[in-house]
């Protein structure tokens, strides 16, 4: 086996348990694996501000990659109260945002967008309180709402880096064919967790930010290795070299990945650095 020299982690589902804490055991076997030569770092489907912190608790390498692959900024050096340098956007026009929006709502769903760090919300949107109380101090600078999103973005040209939609549990499956099928190479579709459906520029996956990382880092794809749970992962599990799936990841998710690891419960992403880098059993 070629050593593995870049390792790509999921957040949400991989190394942070819903709900919970992100475990002593990952944080270590991260930095275990950064102390061989490995670079590590965070590919998410939020937006960069918001994982930021866990992944300057762990200590990752960087360059962050966020929205599903359409945004990657360098980690700011220390003291530095910025996001990082923007090194990677790849936006769609709000135009296509608004018929995204408007598609939502007739499939029953609240749908926002996110443009790098602001977000724009109907404000009839129930989960624009969530997002405020979840961004805190910076919500007044990064959220707005408007009193017709659909209009709103059809009006005003904005770049946009992801559409949102939220859905209960399970609905967002139900609905995902029938997104692609309507957005064709338009959009590119897929779900971030089983209550959000997410829209991004065509040709936008983790999998693409993984090979444009790796060619950015001159590491072949063979030599890298890749964590994640759910279908926004499937493209970058199948493009590593070292794909790894999260125990009770869907069906199509497991079969694009060459591992299947132990549930976050249980510390699956760590047991899987400490075999495939480490060599420490895993158990």
């Amino acid at each position: 086996m070629e050593p593995i020299r870049l390792l790509v982690m999921d957040l949400d589902g991989t190394l942070l348990p819903h709900g919970g804490v992100i475990s002593a055991r990952t944080v270590d076997a991260i930095r275990a694996a950064q102390a061989k030569g490995v670079i590590a770092t965070i590919s998410s489907g939020r937006n960069i501000p918001s994982f930021l912190p866990y992944a300057q608790r762990i200590g990752v390498d960087g360059p962050l990659i966020g929205m599903q692959g359409a945004i990657a900024r360098e980690l700011p050096a220390p003291g530095d109260p910025s996001v990082g340098r923007l090194v990677r956007h790849i936006p769609f026009e709000s135009q296509l945002g608004a018929e995204a929006i408007a598609w939502c709502k007739e499939h029953g769903l609240w749908g926002h967008t996110v443009a790098e760090n602001d977000l724009h919300f109907d404000d009839r949107d129930p989960h624009a309180v969530i997002y405020r109380g979840w961004m805190e101090g910076s919500a007044h600078e990064r959220l707005a709402t408007v009193p017709d999103l659909v209009a709103h973005l059809a009006a005003t040209p904005l770049q946009l880096s992801k559409v949102v939609a939220h859905a209960p549990a399970g609905h967002a499956d139900g609905v995902l064919e029938a997104a692609r099928a309507t957005f064709g190479d338009r959009l590119d579709v897929t779900i971030s967790h089983p209550e959000y459906l997410e829209f991004t520029a065509p040709g936008v996956n983790k999998g693409a930010a993984l090979r444009w990382l790796a060619d950015r880092l001159e590491i072949p794809l063979a030599q890298t290795m890749a964590i994640g749970d759910q279908h926004n992962d499937l493209e970058m599990l199948a493009a590593a070299g070292h794909g790894v799936a999260m125990g009770g990841a869907p069906a199509a998710v497991l079969a694009a990945a060459r591992y299947e690891a132990r549930s976050c419960e249980e510390d699956g992403a760590a047991r899987m650095i400490e075999r495939l880098i480490l060599n420490s059993g895993g158990e």
